[in-house]
């Protein structure tokens, strides 16, 4: 009997202690700067507690990253105008600046891109899967927290701006 259950034991004992501690809905999200692949500067203290942010952490290796893209450049282009920022990550693990960069030209990805080549902001952020996109409100309280590109309607929008 115990060589049965010893799997599900292991996978809860393994993922556990890493979804446990994720940056969740309520949390406030971590502020950080850097330079974009363009070398435009970002600097998510001039964001926090002016407008909503969604992050978009990925890497060019990953098939639902290059699916995402798309539904995500629909929101930049309808909710960028409007006040919301957006930020692709890059998680740095196992890809490169030159794969990154090609990656965003194949998808046409519209939004700002930094590269984590340390991890840095992934652990920050406590990024456990890629793609993960966390979306904040203008206060900087994270609202969304998934592995794809979460469902934004004009309410839910006006919501992150208060």
């Amino acid at each position: 009997m115990y060589k049965r259950f010893f799997p599900l034991v292991l996978i809860f004992c393994l993922v556990l202690p890493f979804t446990a501690n994720a940056l969740g809905v309520g949390d406030t999200i971590p502020s950080f700067s850097g330079t974009d692949l363009d070398g435009k500067p970002v600097d998510m203290a001039q964001v926090i507690g002016k407008q909503p942010v969604m992050l978009i952490f990925w890497a060019s290796w990953c098939p639902n990253c290059k699916r995402e893209v798309p539904e995500i450049n629909k929101f930049y282009d309808k909710y960028g105008p409007q006040g919301m920022a957006f930020i692709g990550i890059n998680v740095g693990f196992n890809d490169s600046i030159g794969r990154a960069r090609a990656f965003m030209k194949i998808t046409k990805m519209a939004y700002p891109v930094l590269f984590d080549a340390k991890g840095t902001l992934s652990k920050e952020y406590k990024v456990r899967g890629v793609p993960t996109v966390i979306v904040a409100d203008k206060q900087g309280k994270v609202v969304s927290r998934s592995f794809g590109a979460p469902e934004i309607t004009d309410k839910q929008f006006k919501q992150l701006n208060r």
